[in-house]
């Protein structure tokens, strides 16, 4: 290898998209009850990995780079300059927002999968803080007994 070439190691950008596609789709097997999924659960599920792997391609291409970028200390050469990728951040930053706000809800092909994903995940929420107000509910009423 060239020292005065950055190395190109895609395979840890790649490998980072696939563990966070695995942790979605994981997460959808073990987190998600019956009563949370109101679709096919093959639905979920897929809806899960392609949202992992929208998330899991931004972290691990843009993120994960730039983070290696300002770990690799080359001093200054506008060429290899970490200064030069951080110009992807905000962008990508932007992109996380976008995607976790429901962007890809409408995409023509995806929707379905996408859809199933996000009502399974809402509803999943629903019953965590459901679950929170009656904890504290009953706090409550201890302090008040008392």
């Amino acid at each position: 290898m060239n020292p005065e070439h950055a190395p190109l190691m895609l395979w840890i950008e790649g490998l980072v998209a696939l563990v966070i596609m695995t942790a979605f789709v994981c997460h959808s097997f073990f987190a998600f009850k019956a009563e949370h999924v109101e679709h096919h659960p093959t639905r979920v599920r897929i809806g899960a990995a392609i949202q992992g792997l929208a998330v899991g391609l931004l972290i691990g291409f843009v993120i994960v780079p730039l983070r290696m970028g300002y770990m690799d200390v080359r001093g200054f050469d506008p060429g290899l300059s970490p200064m030069m990728s951080s110009l992807s951040f905000l962008p990508a930053l932007g992109m996380l927002i976008v995607i976790r706000r429901g962007a890809l809800l409408k995409t023509p092909v995806l929707s379905t999968y996408l859809r199933a994903y996000r009502r399974a995940s809402l509803l999943k929420a629903r019953d965590d803080a459901n679950k929170a107000l009656a904890k504290l509910d009953a706090i409550e009423e201890r302090k008040a007994a008392a």
